[in-house]
């Protein structure tokens, strides 16, 4: 059996056999419908109705848009009823056209034409002529507008900064009539829920200005939204520790940070209870002259970031002078309610002092200034000595002629609460 089929011969033989039966049935089915005394089986004519022909537009698309046009007509194939069987079973590659291809902008009215029907059917078309606009084709470039959705759901605190958008513009390309319907050309991204800067993708749209979407293509057709978002921040000044002493005959006439304040950034419940930066020190030194250098500014528990993230910190010197208050009173601070006190050397409870620093800085000096104290917290009554503490502005040195000071604390009221010197007078201090 095989060997038959790889015959050549039996295998044209088999392809008469199979049309001739198929000529056969179709000219059964006309003689029992169509065919009339002495009418040649065969020959007899029928007709067939193309409903929803799709209908092609040739034009110049480089350079125009069809903007009104009949999408279908309709098509009757009429002619041997064998040969529209055949057409329909066979399904050929027809086209309905109208062909403007050298004509220009405008209303045209063009005779549909047609191709691919086979040559023994006559073919009609309805609408025989069709009316067809056509308009220049126009490229125009119009910006990205960017809408941000749901700002309202974002994180509590957060901020949205500029959104930008890459490219910043796009081509739209369309006939002159749509082209000047256009009002705006716009992308959207949803902002619930972010709390730091993202990067999202969104589809252009073009809209009238009824906001309604007008159906023509980009380029490109989707755009890159970058949208910056910020944590809560609050701005803070940036504080200088000093540590150990300035070298010998050596001033400071100042210590700034540039930037002197810096914007941290992170919940609100941590940035709020921050009131400065402070882990930023100087070792006075170390320090020989006038210099500038970086630092890093530390980042406090809790604080998402710190910017900037360095400060410049400028340290400006002179030459050291001198300047002498006499007669400073010395404070005792720290006494119980009801102690009083009385000061046995010095007696008088007064000091002379020599301070130190720039000339800029002792020429802005007042005596009130400087504070000379005796820290005498928690003392019982009784003779006591004490080192004198001073506290003043910076950059300044006090020279620490006398190192201590004695003192009576007694109860008020006591008996012993007085003790004359050898010339008879007396001190005594109530606190």
């Amino acid at each position: 059996m095989d060997k038959w089929f790889s015959n050549p011969w039996v295998i044209k033989a088999v392809s008469v056999l199979i049309a001739v039966m198929l000529f056969l049935m179709v000219n059964m089915d006309n003689r029992n419908v169509n065919t009339q005394p002495g009418e040649i089986p065969g020959i007899t004519d029928g007709s067939k109705v193309l409903e929803d022909v799709p209908l092609t537009i040739l034009y110049d698309e480089d350079r125009y848009v069809v903007t009104d046009a009949p999408e279908t007509v309709q098509v009757t194939l009429r002619g041997p009823q064998n040969i529209l069987t055949v057409s329909q079973l066979a399904r050929p590659q027809y086209e309905v056209f109208v062909d403007l291809r050298d004509k220009e902008a405008g209303d045209h009215y063009e005779r549909v034409r047609h191709d691919g029907f086979p040559q023994d059917l006559s073919v009609s078309i309805v609408p025989m002529t069709v009316r067809v606009t056509m308009q220049e084709k126009q490229t125009v470039s119009f910006p990205v507008q960017i809408d941000l959705e749901n700002q309202g759901e974002l994180e509590e605190g957060y901020t949205i900064g500029t959104p930008t958008v890459n490219p910043s513009a796009v081509d739209v390309t369309a006939a002159q009539g749509i082209i000047e319907q256009i009002a705006s050309v716009r992308t959207s991204v949803d902002v619930s829920g972010r709390n730091s800067p993202f990067q999202e993708n969104g589809a252009v749209i073009v809209l009238d200005q009824n906001g309604n979407e007008i159906p023509v293509n980009t380029d490109p057709p989707a755009v890159e939204v970058t949208v910056p978002i910020t944590s809560p921040n609050k701005e803070v000044p940036v504080n200088i520790e000093r540590e150990g002493e300035v070298n010998e005959g050596l001033a400071i006439d100042s210590i700034t940070a540039n930037p002197d304040t810096v914007t941290i950034y992170g919940p609100v419940d941590v940035i709020n209870d921050i009131s400065f930066i402070d882990g930023i020190s100087v070792d006075l030194g170390e320090i020989t002259g006038d210099t500038t250098f970086e630092v890093d500014v530390p980042v406090p528990d809790g604080v998402e970031r710190v910017e900037p993230e360095t400060v410049i910190i400028e340290v400006e010197t002179t030459e050291e002078e001198t300047y002498e208050f006499s007669d400073v009173e010395i404070e005792i601070i720290g006494l119980s309610e009801g102690q009083n006190y009385t000061f046995l050397s010095p007696s008088e409870g007064l000091i002379d002092i020599v301070v130190m620093g720039s000339p800029n800085v002792l020429d802005r000096l007042e005596r009130d200034d400087i504070q000379v104290f005796v820290n005498a917290e928690e003392l019982e009554d009784g003779e006591h000595e004490l080192p004198i503490e001073y506290r003043g502005p910076q950059n300044i040195r006090v020279e620490k002629g006398r190192t201590d000071v004695n003192f009576i604390v007694y109860e008020r009221g006591s008996e012993n609460s007085q003790v004359s010197d050898s010339d008879g007078e007396e001190d005594e201090n109530t606190s």
